[in-house]
């Protein structure tokens, strides 16, 4: 069983007298969403690379095809490669500048979850 500081919309650690943890499915959902907003090579670990690239995702070069195969990769690459991630689909709104993701995956103990973020940026 993994832990992790419970992050909120923001990204910020959430203090409620006390930092507050995530474990199991909400730990493996938030390091999805934490993974798709992050810039691959924004930061820099030790041991490797995190994020997803902006390439397919956003500006003229959008492809939801590419950005599938993206995601699919980052997820097993970077989070945990017995992620199934079974659909993906984009809601794409020009005026606010955003793209939100919505994934259906089924986690390592067989459980279905729903994901959603927005990857935001300009395109």
């Amino acid at each position: 069983m993994s832990r992790d500081f419970r992050l909120d919309a923001n990204g910020d650690v959430v203090i409620d007298g006390d930092i507050q943890t995530i474990s199991d499915n909400d730990e493996l959902a938030q390091r999805i969403v934490t993974t798709l907003r992050t810039r691959l090579d924004e930061f820099e670990p030790e041991d490797s690379p995190m994020g997803l690239t902006r390439e397919n995702a956003l500006g003229k070069a959008y492809n939801e095809d590419y950005l599938r195969e993206d995601i699919t990769d980052a997820i097993s690459d970077q989070v945990d490669p017995s992620i199934n991630v079974n659909q993906i689909t984009f809601e794409r709104d020009q005026a606010l500048r955003t793209l939100t993701v919505t994934l259906n995956c089924t986690l390592p103990n067989g459980s279905n979850q729903i994901i959603s973020t927005d990857l935001g940026g300009e395109y």
